[in-house]
């Protein structure tokens, strides 16, 4: 690794393990994991990473991912000792699949200056890079500042703009899940998915490494179901994986990006009063 001393501003939302490890010593450089699931809260990562917890004090509801409000998100940036001036690097353990939920939740806070490691923590090991034991603080408060962008959306919005002429509403499911001919992994929801909306399934954009594919091949997958419109909404299950879609349509140069908060896991829910009709 080489010896990076002065401060980064990330230009490209996605960094490669190399770079990440020659700008490691960055003097603004805060690297996050953001893992989920049985993968949260392992001991050992990128040397100097802190853990971003998507699934506890960064969402706003158990078993939903839940955005906080920009105070909320404010106050626990400041306290992981995150400043206004950081650059952050996101990964997570399975190569490519939190990670961009925290990049998004940056993004909708007014921050730009971050970016997510292409292919994760197995991308890191298998480059030769060590693993330390994850940075657990105490942090010196940081001086981060949130600036709600609204491009978190609600139920409502997102069944308003399916099918609508200026937007897309976009699925990162499974296909099986999207066209309801598989079981949903959350206990008591639905089959199938919103009417109008469209899939494109977060996997078709990986490799078998679980890095993004080409950036030609990942630009024609997105142009092929944004259709030409205008605003792009992604959901999935639960708000996490429809961030991958949401990274890759920005990438592809998509200037209008929202994503369904609670995604199906709220959407797919009982609804005995008809508010929310499901395709299949």
């Amino acid at each position: 690794m080489s010896v990076a001393t002065a401060p980064l501003k990330l230009t490209f939302p996605i960094v490669g393990a190399q770079w990440l490890a020659a700008h490691l010593t960055a003097p603004n450089l805060i690297v996050l994991d953001a893992s989920v699931g049985d993968f949260a809260g392992a001991s050992e990562g990128i040397p100097g990473a802190r853990a971003f917890d998507i699934d506890g004090q960064f969402s706003a509801s158990q078993g939903v991912h839940t955005m906080l409000s920009a105070p909320e998100f404010e106050d626990r940036a400041r306290a992981l000792g995150i400043n206004k001036d950081s650059a952050l690097v996101v990964y997570d353990r399975q190569g490519m699949f939190s990670a961009a939920r925290g990049w998004f939740m940056f993004v909708a806070m007014g921050f730009d200056n971050v970016a997510v490691l292409d292919g994760g923590l197995p991308a890191w090991v298998e480059a030769g890079y060590q693993q330390l034991p994850l940075d657990r603080g105490p942090f010196v408060p940081g001086s981060f500042l949130a600036e709600d962008r609204e491009i978190f959306v609600d139920a409502l919005t997102t069944k308003a703009m399916a099918g609508h002429d200026s937007a897309q509403v976009i699925d990162a499911r499974s296909a099986e899940r999207f066209a309801g001919k598989a079981p949903e992994p959350r206990p008591g929801l639905r089959a199938g998915h919103i009417p109008g909306s469209v899939n494109l399934p977060f996997t078709s954009l990986l490799d078998e490494r679980g890095r993004f594919r080409q950036p030609d091949e990942v630009k024609k997958a997105v142009d092929e179901v944004a259709d030409g419109k205008e605003l792009l909404i992604f959901t999935c299950g639960s708000g996490v994986t429809a961030c991958v879609d949401a990274l890759a349509a920005y990438v592809s140069g998509c200037q209008q990006i929202a994503v369904y908060d609670g995604s199906w896991a709220e959407y797919g829910a009982e609804d005995p009063a008809g508010v929310r009709p499901v395709e299949r």
